[in-house]
């Protein structure tokens, strides 16, 4: 079987990445976007029902082994953005009670307000 990379080189200086619309929000991917226009153009748009495509020029002449290690990073940037949502819609009512009673001051938790 042909191993396929999820970075795609389009032509020189322009690569495509995509992500599954099932697993990835369209927030994760714009925020890991953000962190990257210093070096790259970007553009962001559906694929089709199923994916939605990065595109990513670089600004200035890169090698591709190091565009590849940057795009790579973007791809974890995107996962990690993800992450966190799944976590805070799961987790996010919790998180606020804990930290509700944690700067709650003590004389109020005592009057049991």
């Amino acid at each position: 079987m042909e191993k396929q990379s999820f970075i795609i080189e389009i032509e020189s200086g322009l690569y495509l990445v995509k992500f599954p619309k099932a697993f990835y929000e369209r927030e994760s991917i714009f925020a890991a976007a953000y962190l990257f226009r210093e070096n790259f153009q970007i553009r962001i748009d559906s694929i089709d029902d199923h994916y939605v495509g990065v595109w990513f020029q670089t600004k200035i002449e890169q090698i591709d082994s190091d565009v590849k290690f940057a795009l790579g990073e973007y791809c974890n940037e995107v996962l990690d953005q993800q992450v966190r949502r799944d976590l805070d819609e799961r987790y996010g009512a919790l998180r606020e009670i804990i930290y509700e009673h944690a700067f709650t001051p003590l004389k109020r938790r005592k009057a049991g307000a």
